[in-house]
């Protein structure tokens, strides 16, 4: 569950962020760690599935 949460506050973060025109330099950074949190929160659930 805290995963979700973290990953929808992350995603708020970047339309925020394309919203309001940031550095795109900042931007890239948000984007890198959206697609780093979602490949970690699947990678953990398949794990967790393979071990139960």
């Amino acid at each position: 569950m805290t995963r979700l949460f973290a990953i929808a506050v992350l995603v708020a973060i970047a339309f925020l962020f394309v919203r309001y025109n940031t550095n795109e330099k900042l931007q890239r950074w948000v984007i890198i760690a959206l697609c780093i949190g979602i490949a970690g929160y699947a990678v953990s659930l398949m794990v967790f599935e393979l071990i139960r």
